[in-house]
This record gives structure tokens, sequence and C-alpha cells, in this order.
């Protein structure tokens, strides 16, 4: 796997979406998918689920109010937003984001 993403162009590659066009770049599907499943995991076991800060951050802010609820019934990847807390952890407000029940 670390070869794949030390292959020229391998950070700027884009995700073709179900319904055709491009969608986010690959790297930042799988960074958020990491976060997200982390978190999940965190939840399931009763660990802290804050979660890497850097990691995070950058999930949070390449992702966080750019995947509006209308447009992913199409992509298949996620289910609508759920409320979280405006003070609640950033870990915490991306899960809700992505249809986690925070």
């Amino acid at each position: 796997m670390l070869a794949a993403w030390q292959g020229e162009g391998a950070l700027e590659r884009q995700m073709p979406l179900p319904g055709g066009g491009m969608g986010p770049r690959i790297v930042d599907l799988h960074l958020l998918e990491a976060v997200l499943h982390g978190w999940d995991l965190a939840t399931a076991t009763g660990q802290d689920r804050t979660g890497d800060s850097d990691a995070v951050q950058a999930a949070f802010a390449g992702w966080y109010g750019k995947f509006p609820d209308e447009v992913r019934p199409a992509t298949g990847m996620f289910g609508p937003s759920k409320p979280a807390a405006g003070n609640a952890p950033t870990a915490d407000r991306l899960a809700a984001y992505f249809g986690r029940t925070v």
C-alpha cells in the first residue's frame, strides 16, 4: 500500500463518482475513512474517540459542510447528517455530519 501512495501523482488522483463525474481526491477519502472508522471503533469499544488531532482537523477541514445530504444518495457512501452540539469535539461533529449518532 505504501508503494501505491508513493507513486507519481498518487496524492492527486480523484475518485470517479457512481453517478458520473469526479469526486474527491482518493487520499482525502482514505483519510476520512480512517478518521470515521477509528471513531466508530473507539465508540463501540468505549475508548476515547477524539482521534489524532492533526488527522481529525485535516478531515474536518476537507469535508465538513462540503458533502450536502442531497448528493449523498447518488454516491451510496454516507447517510444523512445528524445533529451534534456546536461545542462537541471535532471528531464527534464530523461523525455526526456523516450520519453517526453522537
